[in-house]
């Protein structure tokens, strides 16, 4: 570190320790945040006490110390960006792993945004947090996540040979049988309900080999809104679409993003038995598409709303509670995510995809 810039942050330290201890005024607290001053040339100039508890290294120590003592190293050489001067232009989020003693590593969030001193970037404050046990609790629930997939799968496997069985002796017997059909057409309706659940059982236990490709968004919602055509017809439902900037590509599976638009639509259409309007919106955002469907209906009560995720919680006669557990599923595979909107005024659920360029 050169001298100008020392006497830089010399300066910029006097000044924070002046409005922090007198003023109360920083953004960081020095006796809750763990955080350290980082110069540009990564070597640490300032640590607060919470820091040097977090760190097991007394302040003495660790001032002066470069990076790479703090971090591990394969760590540190994935995030090498993040102490590239042009990522301190700005605030910067990762985790990482710090060890200070052989044998002891732990996991930290590390948020970084810059010092500024005559519009010029002099360092950085780096502010840490332990999240040792956020990954652990991550992990088990990973591993539980995991035993109760290939426990599904085993099951849903092991019911349906039985279950084809039923069904097939179950459809000859119908053929044979010349009287009132109404309890073999219940227990029909019962073993396909059963069939349905076991299938999308088999699609939590064990996802099918994604195909991913490049997709025109907007072609995408024009094959799914033309399959829905008629039964939007049939449920005298108007159609909407309301397309901004949707020249975009993005890489997924055609035919399971399908699925979750169609399982959508389906729901909307479920929420307006008297009819009414969809508005399927759809706009280009950064680097991210946005696509919303949204109904008239009468909208999800809160305590519905909190499980509509949960696997077999369903309000409809012969859902299986399964639908929109995948759809979180697939939607989470493809590296997105899903909001949903509810009032009395209707219900909005909104599909957020990366994208990858745009079209000309």
């Amino acid at each position: 570190m050169d001298k100008d810039e020392m006497k830089r942050l010399n300066f910029l330290l006097e000044i924070y320790v002046d409005v922090n201890v007198d003023k109360d005024f920083s953004v960081l607290s020095k006796t809750t945040d763990p955080f350290f001053i980082l110069s540009m040339s990564g070597q640490l100039v300032y640590v607060n006490e919470v820091c040097e508890e977090i760190l097991q290294c007394s302040r003495k120590d660790l001032v002066g110390m470069k990076l790479s003592n703090i971090f591990i190293s394969s760590v540190l050489s994935d995030s090498q960006t993040f102490f590239s001067k042009k990522e301190r232009e700005q605030l910067t989020n990762f985790d990482s792993k710090i060890s200070m003693r052989p044998g002891h590593a732990m996991d930290v969030n590390v948020t970084a945004f810059p010092i500024l001193f005559n519009d010029e970037v002099v360092g950085s404050y780096v502010v840490l947090k332990d999240i040792t046990m956020i990954k652990r609790e991550r992990q088990l629930l990973s591993e539980k996540q995991a035993a109760a997939g290939q426990l599904a799968a085993g099951i849903a496997h092991e019911i349906r040979n039985p279950i084809t069985a039923i069904k097939g002796f179950m459809q000859l017997m119908m053929g044979e049988h010349k009287g009132d059909t109404t309890y073999y057409n219940i227990v029909e309706s019962e073993i396909n309900r059963v069939e349905m659940i076991l299938k999308e059982l088999m699609v939590l236990a064990k996802p099918t080999k994604i195909n991913y490709q490049e997709l025109d968004v907007r072609g995408l919602l024009d094959k799914v809104l033309t399959l829905m055509e008629s039964q939007t017809l049939l449920n005298n439902i108007e159609v909407i679409k309301n397309f901004h900037a949707l020249e975009v590509m993005i890489i997924g599976d055609e035919n399971q993003l399908k699925q979750v638009f169609i399982n959508y639509l389906k729901n909307a259409i479920e929420a307006m038995p008297d009819g009414g309007k969809i508005i399927v919106e759809g706009i280009h955002l950064n680097d991210s598409v946005h696509i919303r469907i949204i109904d008239e209906g009468g909208g999800i009560p809160n305590e519905i709303l909190e499980r509509i995720s949960e696997p077999f919680f369903t309000t409809k006669e012969h859902g299986t509670g399964l639908g929109m557990l995948v759809c979180d599923e697939i939607i989470e595979e493809h590296k997105g995510k899903s909001n949903i909107f509810s009032s009395a005024e209707g219900t909005c659920i909104e599909v957020i995809l990366p994208s990858i360029f745009q079209l000309q």
